[in-house]
Parts: C-alpha cells; sequence; structure tokens
C-alpha cells in the first residue's frame, strides 16, 4: 500500500502533513474556570489524488476545574479509508488518549503540580505504542486579560513500540521542557506558541551506544485564532517539528512542518 501526504480538509483550507510526533497538550487547556468545560470538533474529508482517500475524525475535550483540582481529559480518533494500487481498500486509524491532573499549589493556576498518562497510537508515523506517564511543576510567568506566559519541567517515562524496520523497543527516562506564550490582538482574535524540547535522560533498555540529549524531539505550534459565533472559532496552525531519532524509514526526513485550519466548537 502506498500511503500518500494527508491533506486537511473541513470545509475550507488546507493541510500539509507532517509527521511530528509530539501532542499539545498545551493548545488543549481551556481557559480557567469552575466546572464543567469542554470541545467537541468533527471532520470528514474525501481526497482523489493518486488514490482515493477517505478521512474521519473525532476530537473530544473535556476539562472539569474544582476549586485547586483540575482534570484534563482528552481523546483523539482519526480512521481512514485508503484505496492500494491493486484497487482494494486499507483501514489506518491514528488515535491518542490523553489524561491531566493540576494541583495549584500556591494561587489558582499561577504555580501547579502536573501528572499525565498519555497512549498514542499512530500507523502512518510508524508508532504501534507510545506510552507515557510523568509529572513535574508549571510555573505562571505572568497572565493577565492581554497575555500569558507558562513554563514548565517535567520528567517522563516513555515505552515506544515503532512499525519501522528494526521493530524498535525503547522504554526511555526524558524531560519534558515546554513554555507557552499567548496574547489578545482583539477581542474576538487571539495568537499562542507553544515550544516542546524531550531530550532522552536514561534509556532502561540499553546503555549500549546511547548518547544522552543526542536524543531528542523538538517540537513547536504557533496559531492564529478568530471567534465567528459565539462558540464557533476559525485558527490558522503552524506545526514545526524534529526528531533526532527518527524510525528508520523516516532518516531522511528529520524536519516536519504541518499547515492547517480549524473549525471549532467549544462549550
Amino acid at each position: 500500500m502506498k500511503v500518500l501526504h494527508l491533506f486537511f480538509l473541513l470545509f475550507i483550507g488546507f493541510s500539509y502533513y507532517s509527521s511530528a510526533q509530539l501532542v499539545n497538550i498545551e493548545k488543549k487547556r481551556i481557559a480557567y474556570k469552575e466546572g464543567f468545560q469542554g470541545n467537541i470538533n468533527f471532520s470528514f474529508n474525501i481526497i482523489q489524488n493518486t488514490s482515493k482517500i477517505t478521512q474521519g475524525s473525532n476530537t473530544t475535550h473535556l476539562q472539569f476545574v474544582k476549586k485547586k483540582h483540575t482534570f484534563l481529559i482528552l481523546n483523539d480518533y482519526t480512521i481512514m479509508k485508503v484505496k492500494s494500487e491493486n484497487d482494494k481498500y486499507d483501514l489506518i486509524d491514528q488515535n491518542f488518549q490523553h489524561f491531566r491532573y493540576n494541583y495549584s499549589i500556591i494561587d489558582t493556576n499561577k504555580f501547579n503540580f502536573e501528572f499525565f498518562i498519555q497512549r498514542q497510537q499512530n500507523k502512518i508515523k510508524y508508532i504501534d505504542l507510545r506510552f507515557l506517564t510523568g509529572t513535574g511543576l508549571r510555573f505562571c510567568i505572568f497572565d493577565n486579560e492581554f497575555a500569558s506566559f507558562y513554563i514548565a519541567p517535567l520528567f517522563m517515562y516513555e515505552n515506544e513500540i515503532l512499525s519501522d524496520s528494526a521493530h524498535t523497543n525503547t522504554k526511555m527516562i526524558k524531560a519534558s521542557i515546554y513554555s507557552s506564550f499567548g496574547f489578545v490582538l482583539t477581542d474576538k482574535v487571539c495568537f499562542n506558541n507553544v515550544i516542546y524540547y524531550q531530550p532522552a535522560l536514561v534509556d532502561l533498555a540499553s546503555m549500549n551506544n546511547f548518547e544522552p540529549v543526542e536524543d531528542f524531539r523538538l517540537f513547536s505550534e504557533s496559531s492564529l485564532s478568530f471567534q465567528i459565533f459565539k462558540k464557533i472559532h476559525f485558527a490558522m496552525v503552524f506545526e514545526l517539528a524534529y526528531d533526532s531519532r527518527p524510525p528508520d524509514e523516516l532518516i531522511d526526513k528529520p524536519l516536519f512542518y504541518n499547515l492547517k485550519n480549524e473549525l471549532i466548537f467549544k462549550f
């Protein structure tokens, strides 16, 4: 089967598919507010190129806040029906589930303890399974009605099983350091940027031929969003990712980018 670059079409815009392997959790956070919040995103695409691709996606984000406690649950699922060269159809799915708990140590949303668990599968990126769990602190440098800036040094355990030619199976302790910045341009337009840096610290499977910090991932996402209606938002998003040690099949493509448009319903 011949896998193609994917195009993200949500009635308007386009997307160039990338193999970036990080998930931007900062983007999934919802503004701090007591009680239950969330948003649901649906898309359905039909693509005809050298092959025919039918794609359906659903993203559900739920957040619950009670005093100093914040719970975030994410579930993203995409399934594609791809026509191969022998006129048969293959089903390809990619998904991730994420749970994150925040506890405000000093002041509401200013100095937080974080704990998270994540599971991810993506056949196109050669990920049979990626399991993460980690913890750390998240600091608010400033946050007001015009702008915000957060930084978080975390540590995590990663177990990754790839479907590449080497059938790679790694178990590592990594740092996961990220910063998040956003500012309001008008009452209906805002800009956000997040940068992740994830260097490997300890290889739990084997210490042979392992170079700490030389094995790392770097990811940046910038978005410009517009409020169209009260609960409907449109966003232009640009992602840039670098993997120092990608799967064997992507060894000559360590740098990836993704440009996409999104239509989001918030409640």
